[in-house]
């Protein structure tokens, strides 16, 4: 899963990521309400921690403009900001949870458990297309017709990840970059190719039905066949 950590303390935004990658969560992160609106209206988030108090565009301004923009990402307010009032304006405006400074990593880390399965978006452990299954908890990829499988991991993993649960929807080259690599990376697009060109060897050697397909001058999109 993905994080967007908006938040204007530096420090605390560090400290933040480096929790949230401790619990193996993808983190990009945000200094201001503007850059954070710019990030948030990707729609490549699973969730988003965002402060009240930043500068260029409110923690207020920056949910509803998002919600506005059709974004339904789960949005989890962490705000000094402790007032009654302050909490209702930040469910009115479309938050999904609320948490006041101070608080404990351990609470953060059950609240965004707790949004997730409210909104559906835990990570699935096993996907599958045609006769191709991963399993995140193992990292194996299996034919299961045949029983044969292998190990796969990091980015590998993280695009299959991303292919799979988006499978027969063409997927642009900036969008997989962004999702895989993130808007901080230095990246670049013919990194999406070479990860593909991974995927499709491991496809040839487990024989499997399915195949990701390039779409010129778009993207790609993987293919399933249950035949």
């Amino acid at each position: 899963m993905r994080i967007l950590v908006v938040e204007d303390s530096v420090r605390l935004a560090d400290t933040l990521a480096e929790a949230l990658m401790k619990e193996n969560y993808i983190v990009d992160v945000a200094h201001d309400g503007r850059q954070g609106y710019e990030y948030a209206i990707s729609g490549i988030y699973d969730i988003m921690i965002l402060d009240l108090m930043l500068p260029k565009m409110n923690g207020y301004e920056v949910l509803s403009a998002i919600r506005r923009e059709g974004q339904e990402v789960p949005v989890l307010i962490l705000s000094a900001k402790n007032e009654l009032e302050d909490k209702v304006q930040g469910f009115m405006v479309g938050a999904d949870d609320y948490v006041t400074k101070p608080f404990e990593i351990q609470e953060l880390l059950m609240r965004i458990q707790a949004i997730c399965r409210r909104r559906g978006t835990l990570e699935i452990v096993t996907l599958r297309a045609g006769n191709l299954s991963l399993d995140s908890t193992t990292c194996e990829i299996c034919n299961c017709d045949s029983g044969k499988t292998m190990k796969i991991a990091g980015k590998e993993m993280q695009l299959l990840e991303f292919l799979l649960l988006n499978q027969n929807q063409v997927l642009e080259k900036e969008q997989i970059a962004t999702k895989i690599w993130g808007y901080e990376s230095d990246a670049e697009y013919n990194n999406v190719e070479v990860y593909v060109s991974f995927l499709r060897r491991k496809f040839k050697y487990l024989n499997v039905t399915v195949r990701i397909r390039a779409v010129r001058g778009v993207g790609y999109i993987l293919e399933g066949s249950n035949d």
